[in-house]
């Protein structure tokens, strides 16, 4: 029920209307050629609420309508923090119809992308929500269908900004039990396309039968943006459909020069952008599980989700920073009292247990001096030590961070042959003083004087280090960050590549520029090398950085640090004169990879030189193969 609209029953016009005796229209949110969504406030409760409303002249609509029924009908069987709750439904007088939502007071995703690309962890952070939240609808039976940037909602709760309301279930696909159980009888006809084409998955294109896969393509083009900024495709609609069935996703290097990306997490976007449904994940919940394998490949520290609001009640495996929180499907029906959890806590333990696992096998000969280690310390015998991590998983948790920890922070001149950390590395390592991961996620979130003071208290913890130098280039606070790394570089800790872009950053301040050349030059090896060559190439920064960077990898010593794919780009780029370069080609095969492409493709060209640039430059490379072989092995590198 309804008061009469003040002046006319559309848009901003309806402020001050009160619908259904108790929701107050307050302001005008948004408005599309269907409907309008306003902020409301109700009047006995005194809280706020999304309301949307349809246009009167869209009550003899009935796909309309049935778009309206099914977002009420998804978001009333969807419980769960990372989507938006739906608490009201119903008809005014004048026969619009109304559904009423929580009030989301936040960010929309697509904004954040405008901003550019975004490093890793925060990535990883924000899908997995939007995992967990469809993982829960995809339990319920429901399939989303058209999520994007545009339905996702970043808000702050208590220590975490990045998190996420999933919103927009209007075109959902909702299954009927008996489907679930192997009926025939679909709600949706096959051959119905629907949903946004930027991120339909290619069976959604075709308009065949959307299923919580497709969900996750579309999650996949949304990781891919989130990391560089950049949809994988350009092209109208039309176009983008068929782009989703054919085409190879672009490397993230190719699509957004520049931009750094873990090889663990591209291949999570891969992953999840097969053009093949069954190659992606399964659910929600594999999907977390792989951006936290993701991230554990990477040396990426993920945030700790916020915990889950009320009712949900959640049974939980013993926390740690580096494994998953409980999903979504480990609650308990609060509707029934003493109802059983969904997964048994076995089958939570199980996956803790094979996630640690994988660590374990991946640290291999680094965890084996810490077995010792621990063995000799407690006086047993280290297939007790084993068997006890085995059956405990408390302790394959301590063991799998440990693992990780001298993963991470061994200094590569220490590698023995082989692949083995020599022993004194290993024990230097596990005698390192880390941090407790709660006190480091809080320092993180109160700023650089919190960690500062934890920097003071934990002064060779790498990951102290780091959130430090991020700390303190947010706050613009340049110089500090340049000091922070040049003390892990000090003190033999790996600069992660997000650290090595703050120096390639300041490099382009002039009253960083100095310092940030000589870690670039001196400190940061192969990285630094491969910084300041991509300085040199860069046409969005100042022509004196450079000619800075440029001048830079003339200096002998410089050189000498660069790998040999860089040395064969910087040879190739300096030689002067035909057989020069010709030299350099015949070591591509073993030294070339994807960047030299571009040099090596402006070698075909058979003009240039001579009276009115009409002569070939390089007529030496026209009587045998080299440059086809040269181009081929950088092909095949890229």
């Amino acid at each position: 029920m309804s008061t009469p609209p003040t002046v006319n029953e559309t848009g901003g016009e309806r402020i001050g209307e009160v619908i259904s005796k108790r929701y107050r229209i307050s302001a005008l949110l948004g408005e599309g050629g269907m409907g309008a969504v306003y902020l409301a406030e109700h009047m006995h409760m005194k809280k706020r609420f999304a309301l949307k409303l349809l246009h009167p002249a869209m009550a003899g609509n009935e796909e309309v309508i049935e778009r309206f029924r099914r977002e009420a009908e998804a978001a009333a069987h969807l419980d769960h923090p990372n989507v938006v709750a739906a608490t009201d439904f119903g008809q005014t007088d004048d026969g619009s119809f109304f559904l009423v939502l929580e009030y989301i007071d936040g960010t929309s995703l697509r904004e954040v992308i405008e901003g550019g690309p975004m490093p890793a962890a925060r990535a990883l952070h924000i899908v997995r929500q939007i995992a967990l939240g469809l993982g829960r609808a995809h339990d319920a039976g429901i399939v989303h269908r058209d999520l994007k940037p545009e339905n996702v909602m970043l808000v702050r709760k208590e220590d975490d900004a990045d998190f996420v309301k999933v919103l927009d279930f209007g075109v959902a696909r909702i299954e009927p039990q008996a489907e679930r159980e192997g009926s025939d009888q679909p709600l949706t006809r096959l051959g119905t396309v629907v949903g946004t084409p930027a991120y339909m998955a290619p069976e959604q294109a075709l308009g065949e039968k959307v299923t919580p896969r497709s969900d996750l393509y579309a999650l996949g083009i949304v990781l891919y943006e989130l990391l560089t900024g950049k949809h994988p495709f350009d092209g109208d609609p039309m176009a983008m459909l068929s782009l989703h069935l054919v085409a190879p996703v672009p490397a993230m290097a190719v699509r957004a020069p520049g931009v750094v990306v873990p090889p663990a997490v591209e291949a999570l976007v891969r992953r999840l952008l097969e053009k093949d449904a069954a190659a992606r994940p399964a659910s929600g919940r594999e999907l977390v599980d792989a951006t936290y394998a993701a991230a554990l490949d990477s040396g990426v520290a993920l945030p700790a989700a916020a915990p889950p609001s009320e009712p949900m009640r959640v049974a939980r495996a013993p926390s740690s920073p580096d494994l998953p929180t409980a999903k979504p499907s480990e609650t308990l029906d609060t509707k029934t009292e003493s109802a059983p959890a969904v997964t048994p806590r076995a089958e939570a333990l199980e996956r803790y247990r094979a996630l640690a696992k994988r660590v374990l096998a991946r640290a291999g000969a680094e965890l084996d001096p810490l077995v010792t280690q621990i063995a000799a310390a407690l006086k047993l015998p280290r297939r007790t030590v084993i068997a006890v991590a085995v059956g405990f998983p408390l302790v394959v948790l301590v063991l799998a961070f440990a693992a990780v920890t001298l993963v991470a922070a061994r200094p590569a001149a220490l590698t023995a042959p082989g692949g083995v950390v020599a022993s004194a590395s290993a024990s230097a390592s596990a005698e390192r003083k880390v941090a407790p991961s709660p006190a480091l996620r809080s320092a993180a979130a109160k700023g650089p004087a919190a960690l500062e003071a934890l920097a003071d208290e934990f002064p060779e913890d790498p990951a102290v280090l780091r959130e430090l130098a991020f700390a303190y280039d947010g706050a613009g606070r340049t110089s500090d960050a340049l000091r922070v790394i040049r003390r892990q570089v000090d003190a033999g800790v790996p600069v992660p590549r997000e650290l090595v872009r703050v120096v390639m950053r300041a490099a382009s301040k002039f009253e960083t520029a100095d310092d940030a050349f000589s870690l670039l030059e001196t400190k940061l090896g192969a990285d630094g090398i491969d910084a300041l060559l991509e300085l040199s190439e860069s046409k969005d920064i100042p022509p004196a950085t450079r000619a800075a960077a440029a001048s830079s990898l003339t200096k002998p010593a410089v050189r000498a640090n660069a790998t040999g794919a860089t040395a064969f780009l910087l040879d190739l780029t300096t030689a002067s004169g035909c057989e020069a370069k010709r030299e350099v080609l015949v070591r591509a095969g073993a030294q070339a990879d994807g960047r030299a492409l571009p040099a090596l493709n402006a070698l075909k060209n058979t003009r240039g030189c001579g009276r009115r640039g009409k002569q070939d430059c390089n007529r030496c490379l026209r009587g045998d193969d080299t440059l086809d072989r040269a181009l081929t092995a950088a092909r095949e590198a890229h």
